[in-house]
């Protein structure tokens, strides 16, 4: 769409913006705000251990604020309230919650959540072998979440012979360190939590304890994880470069702090420190590469593309963490957006979007998975189609699924929510917005649906320029964290490319006249990249 005065001056404010959030050293600093559920398990951790510590007020009266003004999801809800009034709680919000999540983890974390109420005395044990525990071939920190769980749910069933010394020992070694262990506060309370009940490392569980307080935000809280900042600077540069601004000095520091945190896979994590790889963020940050340096960082580029191919399933789709693990949509699509300008990764290319296209799939609604919003599969999957390129025709059906889902989506107010009755807020829309951007030439609706988006945003952006949303990002999926820096990242990406974009022709070839840019995040002239970006991932499932 041709951009108004007020909507170039509202796109231009926000870019100025963004670039002022990158650090000297090259990177984003995304912190996440104060969460319920590790707040109310470090209470728990608090009173058991360290009784008298000043930190017990503090995580109290957190809790009890946050419950009477914003009470979260179900889930944290009854956590919340066993933590606060001795087990005093039931596990039908768990249920509620759970059971809207459509997901193929859906079952792990109904064992996850009523093992913690358990714990807490709020619910039965769940009687389950102890094989459900297992978290074999998953991710690092998952893994570790759910060996932690087994130990306490021995102790309370009356088993502790199930834990061996070697899962004892990977537990004491996440909870007592100095460093939060992979920038996750949910897998050392879960194993603190744990080892106070081993005879022996119940110390060790105290001055773990200790040293987690020493996190606690200023509201009194905790957060999920210590911070975002490699997926949000790889997802900030690629909303400046698809603004044009390639040549910008902030993007030179930001290429080259991001290339510094390659993982010896050639995968990239969720922040720096991190040290397990995932799809997501290595897409990203595959993305904004080529974008901004390709030649310079060749090498980083190919390693990254190496990780990305070993990633990819048997059934052509892609998961988050790792091999032979369920393929999502939203990963296959990030990973096709990253991998289409290679030419030796064209055969995975083709084996991916039979994945996406294929029409059992096709069927299924699009995903909420890291992203609890739907329009983040939807616009990276409409990327992904305008990536491919050929053979022409295979995506149509595909795209037009994700014009069916945004117009049935539409708000009244022209914005996008979550799904359901939810309200529009600024993610969601931009999301969107990046979609209808990219739809064919002519799609019914398109048009008048990408105006009202941009509507929706230009309406909302605060007089310092910025934006607040609703939280987007979730881990362990379905329960949201709020990274609040995303939602200025998020806003720019979706007018970056709704502003001033010329549409597609039915096959997918820009029209005649338009600008030349590439139709993904990262697009610049001189880029051949199509780009993807929205979710993380969160950084646990």
């Amino acid at each position: 769409m041709t951009a108004s005065p007020e909507q170039r001056r509202c796109r231009d404010r926000l870019s100025r913006r963004v670039t002022g959030l990158f650090g000297s050293d090259g990177l984003v600093r995304a912190p996440v705000e104060s969460r319920v559920l590790e707040s109310s398990l470090l209470l728990v951790l608090v009173d058991d251990l360290v009784p008298a510590h000043r930190a017990r007020d503090r995580l109290a009266r957190y809790l009890k604020h946050t419950l009477d003004t914003a009470p979260p999801d179900g889930v944290q809800v009854a956590v919340a309230r066993a933590a606060l009034d001795g087990g005093a709680a039931g596990a039908a919000g768990v249920d509620a919650e759970l059971d809207r999540f459509g997901h193929f983890t859906a079952a792990r974390k109904r064992l996850m959540f009523r093992t913690l109420l358990a714990a807490l005395g709020a619910v039965p044990w769940p009687q389950v072998s102890w094989d459900s525990y297992a978290a074999r071939g998953e991710q690092s920190w998952l893994q570790v979440e759910m060996t932690a769980l087994k130990a306490v749910a021995a102790h309370g069933r009356g088993c502790p012979e199930r834990i061996t010394d070697a899962e004892w020992s990977t537990l004491e070694t996440v909870a007592c360190g100095e460093r939060i262990w992979e920038g996750n506060h949910l897998a050392r309370l879960l194993a603190l939590l744990a080892l106070r009940h081993h005879p022996v490392l119940r110390a060790a569980a105290v001055r773990g304890t200790e040293h987690t307080v020493r996190h606690l935000r200023a509201d009194g809280g905790l957060p999920f994880i210590t911070g975002m900042d490699v997926f949000t600077t790889a997802l900030a540069g690629l909303a400046l470069t698809a603004t044009g601004q390639t040549e910008h000095p902030v993007l030179e520091d930001a290429a080259r702090a991001l290339a510094a945190l390659q993982h010896d896979d050639g995968g990239f994590g969720f922040t720096r420190g991190v040290l397990q790889s995932d799809t997501d963020d290595t897409a990203y940050c595959l993305e904004f590469l080529r974008a901004c340096a390709p030649g310079r960082y060749a090498e980083t580029v190919r390693r990254a593309e190496d990780f990305l191919l070993a990633q990819q399933n048997d059934d052509g789709g892609f998961p988050t963490f790792a091999h032979g693990v369920a393929s999502e949509r939203a990963m296959t699509a990030a990973a096709v957006n990253a991998l289409a300008p290679s030419l030796r990764c064209r055969p995975a290319l083709t084996y991916a979007l039979r994945h996406l296209t294929d029409p059992d799939r096709l069927a299924l609604p699009p995903e909420s998975s890291w992203s609890r919003n739907t329009t983040n599969a939807v616009f990276r999957t409409v990327l992904a189609c305008r990536a491919v390129g050929s053979p022409p025709g295979a995506t149509v059906p595909l795209r037009e699924r994700m014009l069916g889902h945004l117009t049935a989506g539409r708000r009244g107010d022209g914005g996008y929510g979550h799904g359901g009755a939810e309200p529009s807020d600024p993610i969601s829309t931009a999301y969107a917005a990046v979609a209808l951007a990219h739809m064919p030439h002519g799609a019914p609706g398109a048009a008048t649906a990408l105006r009202g988006a941009v509507d929706f945003l230009v309406a909302h952006q605060r007089p310092d320029g910025g934006f607040t949303s609703v939280p987007d990002q979730a881990g362990p999926r379905p329960l949201l964290y709020d990274a609040p820096a995303l939602a200025d990242v998020c806003v720019l990406l979706g007018l970056a490319h709704a502003l001033d974009c010329v549409p597609s022709e039915p096959g997918g070839t820009p029209v005649p006249g338009g600008t030349g840019r590439t139709p993904g995040p990262g697009g610049t002239g001189r880029t051949p990249g199509p780009g993807g970006a929205g979710r993380t991932p969160g950084a646990a499932e």
